[in-house]
């Protein structure tokens, strides 16, 4: 079987199963709608005759009545029977039409008068359906009881029967026995209100009712029959409109394999899926037919992929080298496209750092330039890998100074990135005297130590320089302040400015130091010494209840050791005298 006849079958039964369940839904659903409406008007009949039934029945009961309350009644209570008794049965069973006998029994049960002659006399009548006690007028006691034999018929006479609609009195053990008339029928029933033993059951032929459906089942089948033939023509319609140009690229694509003509394409002009399927058909024929032409640029392009491959590398190593020459963070920011390598700058608040190592001219004067390259760069190396581990962006290297600062590119706030600095530099410290016990250790006498200046200030960061030779710094008066300081320091000290000791006074203890006249400031401005683990260490502390006293030996100068002594004597008098 082909792939457009399946396509065509695919399509037909696709379309025809929700039409045809939908079809039989609505035609089922049509069937029970008139099911229903035919059993309501059944019920509605059938109100009607039982209704005619109960009024047939409650006239005869008051008949009976009437004739038991005569006054000739009285008769029985005498036994003067006369004639006009009977006369007044067989007239009442001819007005009636009954099929059946009135009698009139005594109290010993025993017929004594009656419709049919015959039967006066006998103590049976067989069933009795109405029964009227007889009262006398004399002392109302009962004399006699008035009984109705009463045939079926004089009730089923009153149903209006045809072929098709079936009308039964039937008792309610013959209809639990299913003493249908019309074997496959619709069916409602209903109890006689005067006598419920009895129910009356309306039937009609099924057949019959729905009659009516015929025409509707023809025009239904025919309905349907129309749907298939229309939506066939469809299905053939749309298979050919998605398997035709399917089949001219599976002819297209034999006749090139048979002939190895590459020039055949295939014409289809459509959007669709299909269309995208015929144009990469047509680009595949087409990249063969060029294979021959690109074989031979095939080697020139390896040889420029070697190239291009070669100056990637060559790129990414200068971009390895060049990022030794710039600060990770500046590195970072141009290469990702957050900066942009131009001319210009912003105004910042940043923290400033600036060390170098104290008496650098005398210490290394002595020692041999490999040896003194190897102290320095090992030293950068350490002060730089701490640098970066607290995020600084270190600026530059001013022969053995370093020049740092906090709060660009990236900033944690000014607070905590004057914290950051002031943690920078004490582990720097720390550093350094680890190294300076190593250096000892390789045999150098002299090693290096340190001084810090830190200050917190509004700058000028960006790009500054030309065109063609740029650098990424910050100048300004803090930065200016900021060397002052660290020219200030004294070695293996951190002292920082007072803007700068005001961010940090809650983390770390600072004492006051002394005090510098910047240059284009007419007040002196205050410097703090940061207390690192060996001034805590070196300090002598005392702290009672109302005294508190730190001592640091190494920073009492001959001219405060008279005044601290005769402080501590005045205070040692007064001890005494409070005593």
């Amino acid at each position: 079987m082909s792939f457009k006849i399946k396509t065509i079958l695919l399509l037909i039964i696709v379309s025809l199963a929700p039409y045809i369940i939908t079809m039989i839904i609505l035609g089922n659903a049509y069937r029970s709608d008139l099911e229903a409406r035919l059993v309501s008007e059944m019920e509605y009949q059938l109100d009607i005759t039982i209704s005619r039934l109960d009024q047939s029945l409650q006239t005869l009961e008051n008949d009976l009545r009437f004739i038991a309350s005569l006054d000739i009644m009285n008769d029985v209570f005498t036994s003067d029977l006369d004639q006009r008794i009977f006369n007044l049965l067989l007239q009442k069973k001819s007005d009636l039409q009954l099929i059946g006998d009135f009698h009139v029994i005594d109290n010993n049960a025993t017929v004594i008068a009656s419709s049919n002659i015959e039967r006066v006399g006998s103590s049976s009548i067989g069933v009795r359906f109405i029964t009227i006690p007889v009262y006398s007028t004399f002392d109302q006691s009962q004399i006699a009881e008035l009984v109705v034999e009463y045939d079926r018929e004089n009730l089923s006479r009153l149903f209006a029967n045809d072929e098709y609609l079936k009308y039964s009195l039937l008792a309610n053990q013959e209809l639990a026995a299913n003493q249908y008339q019309i074997e496959d029928s619709l069916r409602v029933q209903g109890n006689l209100e005067r006598r419920p033993e009895y129910t009356v059951l309306l039937e009609q032929d099924r057949e019959f009712a729905f009659s009516i459906l015929d025409s509707l089942a023809r025009s239904f089948y025919f309905t349907l029959l129309i749907g298939i033939v229309v939506i066939a023509g469809i299905a053939v319609l749309v298979a050919n409109y998605i398997v035709g140009p399917i089949l001219l690229l599976a002819t297209t694509a034999r006749s090139v394999t048979n002939t190895q003509d590459y020039s055949q394409r295939v014409e289809v002009k459509r959007a669709d899926e299909i269309g995208q399927l015929a144009g990469a058909f047509n680009l595949m024929i087409s990249g063969i037919q060029d294979m021959l032409s690109r074989l031979k640029e095939e080697s020139e392009n390896k040889i420029k992929l070697a190239q291009e491959k070669h100056r990637t590398e060559m790129l990414q190593n200068l971009s390895t080298k060049l990022s030794k020459y710039l600060s990770p963070q500046i590195y970072e920011s141009i290469f990702s496209g957050e900066k942009d390598v131009t001319l210009g700058a912003s105004r910042k608040k940043l923290t400033v750092f600036f060390s170098d190592i104290v008496n650098f001219t005398s210490t290394t004067d002595q020692m041999e330039s490999e040896d003194l390259t190897l102290l320095l760069n090992q030293y950068l190396n350490e002060m730089t890998r701490i640098a970066l581990q607290y995020g600084a962006t270190v600026d530059k290297y001013i022969g053995d100074a370093i020049m740092i600062f906090f709060g660009d590119p990236g900033t944690q706030g000014v607070h905590k990135d004057a914290q950051l600095c002031v943690e920078m530099a004490i582990a720097m410290q720390k550093r350094v005297r680890e190294l300076r016990d190593e250096w000892q250790a390789a045999g150098f006498t002299k090693p290096f130590n340190i001084r810090v200046g830190i200050h917190t200030g509004y700058c000028t960061v960006g790009n500054f320089g030309t065109e063609n030779r740029m650098d990424y710094t910050i100048i300004g008066s803090a930065v200016n302040l900021a060397s002052r300081i660290e020219s200030s320091a004294e070695p293996e000290t951190i002292f920082i400015s007072e803007d700068t000791y005001l961010l940090v006074r809650d983390h770390f203890d600072c004492l006051p130091a002394s005090t510098v006249m910047p240059k284009g400031l007419s007040q002196p401005i205050q410097l703090y010494r940061v207390q690192t683990e060996v001034d805590q260490s070196q300090s002598t502390i005392l702290d009672e209840d109302g005294f508190h006293l730190r001592v640091q030996p190494r920073e009492i100068n001959p001219q405060s050791k008279q005044r601290i002594q005769q402080l501590l004597q005045k205070l040692a008098d007064d001890l005494k005298e409070s005593d």
